[in-house]
């Protein structure tokens, strides 16, 4: 994708609204419960990345990891570490602090190392994604580099202060990412980083885009709009769905693909189309907490981690967080794949134990990383019995 690309039509809008939405009374879509009973199926492949230099940082410390699946299925995954003895919990993330990041590319299949690498950073939040045609893009901070299939470089660029690329989103196809500077966003293609589009939060919040279109919450009246790179802002109003201010809040949203968006709220997750209508519901027994999602770039799949807390909530005492990693097909309209994972503790600030998951670029394979450890799971068929 490159800036000379036009917008495509209106039906390509809806495919990625992302307010939190319920049902209108009298809509007629069905919620399917989610399937509660966890798969005990051995992981295919695992990996402790200790055997390959990663550190535990200790009690309080959140690495920065990086878990994703290339096109051609190869996992990725990196951290960070300080070259310098300093508590990393007191270290503001703008703070420049020498630090290296790691980069390994696992055969998914067999859990054997392909090849690897390592680049200074001024910041131990540093971060590498999978973008374009088998090429990675490294963000860190002030600074985006883009490398090759085998870790070769192919361009960097030095942001102009006060711009950074914290919290870049990178749209659904990864030939689009964004960055901030202040209030002001800029859309840049992965590979040539030239700017697509630009935006600022006083036009529209949480804003999503494709190659072509941008999505967000418009002010003042907090409404869904779209634009395409050269247009402005309007109103985007789809049939079926209750929208309701940025106030009510969510807890996750993606784009699973170019034509439907997940969204997961209050213990239900809704996947819509681009025409606005509601392909399927799926709820849970239990009002889970929903964090981190995985989709596919093939766009048939996605996964959320949902969190149910154990303990009182009456008395707002807790003794622990249990994960459910839950894996929705699209084609089969529900939920195909469940596991349960150690989670955290609220009695080990700040909850260091934190799950990242990742899905396989055709929906064949799960990752779930967790304290260094990397359990590579096989999906079943579209039909449902046998292992890919």
């Amino acid at each position: 994708m490159t800036a000379g690309h036009k917008p495509k039509g209106i039906a390509e809008l809806a495919a990625v609204f992302f307010l939190v939405v319920v049902p209108l009374v009298g809509e007629q879509t069905n919620s399917q419960a989610i399937e509660t009973e966890s798969s005990r199926d051995q992981p295919l492949v695992e990996i402790d990345m200790r055997r390959f230099g990663y550190k535990p940082q200790g009690s309080g410390v959140l690495d920065s990891w990086s878990l994703a699946f290339s096109e051609n299925n190869d996992l990725l995954v990196a951290w960070t570490t300080s070259d310098e003895s300093q508590n990393r919990t007191k270290i503001p993330s703008t703070t420049p602090v020498s630090s290296q990041l790691h980069a390994l590319v696992f055969n998914s299949r067999t859990g054997q190392k392909e090849r690897g690498g390592e680049w200074p950073s001024r910041y131990l939040q540093a971060t590498i994604t999978p973008v374009g045609n088998e090429n990675f893009l490294i963000c860190a901070t002030d600074e985006i580099r883009l490398l090759s299939y085998d870790f070769a470089p192919v361009r960097e660029q030095v942001l102009p202060a006060p711009t950074t690329c914290q919290g870049m989103r990178v749209s659904p196809n990864r030939h689009s990412f964004s960055t901030r500077t202040g209030t002001e966003y800029s859309l840049l293609d992965a590979e040539s980083f030239q700017p697509l589009a630009k935006w600022t939060s006083k036009e529209a919040v949480d804003v999503h885009f494709t190659d072509s279109l941008l999505v967000g919450i418009c002010r003042p009246k907090t409404d869904l709009c779209v634009r395409g790179f050269d247009q402005d802002w309007r109103s985007l109003h789809v049939a079926g769905i209750l929208q309701y201010p940025r106030a009510f809040g969510h807890q996750a949203t993606a784009l699973v693909n170019d034509s439907a968006l997940a969204i997961a709220y209050a213990g239900e997750t809704t996947v819509v189309t681009f025409e606005g209508a509601v392909l399927f519901r799926a709820s849970s027994p239990k009002k889970l907490s929903f964090g981190a999602i995985a989709t596919s770039t093939g766009g048939k799949r996605f996964a959320y981690i949902e969190t149910e807390i154990r303990g009182s909530r009456t008395l707002d005492m807790y003794s622990a967080f249990d994960d459910h990693v839950v894996v929705y097909d699209l084609d089969q309209k529900k939920a195909i794949y469940t596991r349960k994972v150690k989670g955290g503790s609220p009695w080990i600030p700040p909850f260091e134990h934190r799950n990242r998951i990742a899905l396989s670029s055709d929906g064949a394979f799960l990752a779930i990383l967790g304290n260094g450890l990397i359990d590579v799971y096989q999906l079943p068929l579209a039909g449902g019995d046998h292992p890919l």
